[in-house]
């Protein structure tokens, strides 16, 4: 992936799953930097969605896309980080809440040649980022409590996304990624990149639209003005 500084992940919880791997090539061609993977158990969350086989079928037809794995599930284990990087994962994310040694986690996921990332939801306090740095590549923003697609951006989390990005520009002069997952669209995605993000999760405002190609532009000139 070529190092651009604003990526686009089309997250998959809002595809078609009847026709899934044609959704996948639809956002890639498209301009889909990244592939969402919205993990569910029916546990953490209310709801339950993807295990590691839909990516490793996934991978096989998209041997160079860069799937980005939201584990929304509780517990967060090795054995289960492991089926989704065998499977071929290339970042993943977990909730501090589902994981009682969260640094050694993360390092667990760095070690399986993984880009390694924290989530955070709407009440969680950025504070708890402050011993891990050294173990991020990026952190996910949930602007929206995790569960469902389709939901508005809590406005107060953008101020969160800022705090992060001051965060992380003392801690890692930057290099930690900022991703922002929740009621992304042409109309706030501005403000969000505005506020430090740089990794935008969408949904239905992309596989709900008619024409992708055109709400793709539409987050890209949101981007540039």
């Amino acid at each position: 992936m070529e190092d651009k500084r604003f990526l686009i992940a089309g997250s998959i919880l809002s595809a078609d799953l009847l026709r899934l791997g044609d959704d996948v090539q639809d956002a890639l061609e498209a301009g889909s930097d990244v592939i969402h993977f919205d993990v569910m158990d029916y546990h953490f969350v209310p709801n339950l969605t993807f295990g590691p086989m839909f990516l490793k079928q996934l991978r096989k037809r998209f041997p160079e896309a860069v799937f980005d794995v939201h584990l929304m599930v509780s517990p967060v284990t090795d054995a289960i980080v492991d089926a989704f990087a065998d499977a071929g994962a290339s970042w993943i994310s977990f909730h501090p809440e589902a994981c009682v040694h969260t640094q050694r986690m993360l390092a667990h996921i760095k070690q399986r040649n993984l880009k390694a990332g924290l989530a955070l939801n709407p009440s969680t306090p950025p504070q708890m980022l402050s011993y891990l740095w050294d173990t991020l590549d990026f952190v996910l923003v949930m602007t929206v409590n995790p569960g469902y697609g389709g939901q508005k951006l809590i406005p107060s989390c953008v101020r969160k996304v800022e705090e992060i990005r001051r965060m992380a520009v003392k801690e890692t002069a930057g290099q930690v990624l900022i991703e922002v997952d929740g009621g992304v669209c042409a109309e706030n995605i501005r403000e969000i990149a505005d506020a430090g993000a740089r990794v935008f999760v969408v949904g239905s405002a992309f596989f709900g639209k008619k024409d992708r190609k055109a709400a793709m532009k539409g987050f890209e000139e949101a981007l540039r003005s």
